[in-house]
């Protein structure tokens, strides 16, 4: 929506005369008629007898908006199907197949063993850190059939103290469990950044029998909203770049480069993964 500026000139009794008249008119309406599209939607509600607010999904849009990402991609990106904005087994599946994709960035307990029954062969990497009693509660209620689907959930760990508290959880059920340290590359909501505690925390999962490192996560979504001027958007990607570039050379140096094939480097979102 453009933004309106309005300024008012005191000249004397004419000028808030003049004033006073320009408010009593009404704006006029610039918009024109509705899109048909728009219009047929509206049309298929009414007639449908729907007269509540109601979400419609345009399937052969939605299809060609997941084929049109898929041009985007550079050869060797993956791409993560973010479940929260989907929330929907079916649009799920249908994404799914369209983008020939098993990754799913997940959020919540009940979204994550929800998942873990209807689609238990996907790779779920949990989107935010869970508190430990979530993740143990996910354990206590995943019913027995679908308890394979729990070696394919990738719990992002953002301090070492979450850490230690999943390798007790871990310790506790006799599982191991796989884990993704969160990345701070620039908008400062927490996470890890390269040096001491990133590397202590990796000798830490290094050292526990029931915990497998499995890369990173680092998102970034403020750096569309900074300005270009004297090159602030471009100070930050680079700034987010270097970070995560540090943060995978420090786990090659403590893990070996050989073991770095596979893991999750995982970034960028709906407004950024063009810059990569």
């Amino acid at each position: 929506m453009p933004e309106l500026s309005r300024r008012t000139l005191f000249l004397g009794g004419a000028a808030v005369a003049a004033g006073g008249a320009v408010l009593m008119n009404k704006p006029h309406d610039h918009s024109g008629p509705r899109d048909p599209y728009f219009l047929s939607v509206q049309a298929a509600l009414i007639g449908a007898g729907i007269a509540w607010p109601t979400l419609v999904i345009d399937r052969k849009r939605l299809s060609d908006n997941v084929r049109t990402l898929k041009t985007h991609l550079p050869a060797g990106m993956g791409y993560r199907i973010v479940a929260k904005s989907l929330p929907s087994i079916g649009l799920l599946s249908h994404i799914r197949d369209l983008s020939g994709t098993n990754r799913l960035m997940t959020f919540n307990q009940p979204m994550l063993s929800q998942l873990s029954v209807d689609m238990p062969d996907a790779s779920q990497l949990v989107g935010k850190p869970l508190p430990v009693r979530a993740a143990r509660h996910y354990f206590e209620t995943l019913p027995a059939h679908a308890s394979a689907a729990a070696d394919n959930i990738e719990w992002l760990i953002d301090t070492p103290e979450r850490l230690q508290q999943y390798a007790a959880l871990a310790s506790d059920i006799g599982r191991p469990l796989k884990i993704v340290l969160e990345l701070d590359v620039g908008l400062h909501r927490g996470g890890f950044e390269p040096g001491p505690a990133l590397g202590a925390t990796i000798e830490a999962i290094k050292a526990d029998p029931n915990l497998e490192f499995k890369g990173f996560m680092g998102y970034e979504p403020h750096i569309p909203s900074l300005p270009t001027a004297l090159g602030w958007r471009d100070k930050a990607l680079k700034g987010a770049w270097n970070t995560y570039t540090s943060a995978l050379e420090q786990a090659a140096t403590l893990i070996g480069g050989d073991q770095m094939a596979g893991l999750t480097r995982n970034a960028a979102g709906s407004p950024t993964y063009r810059y990569y």
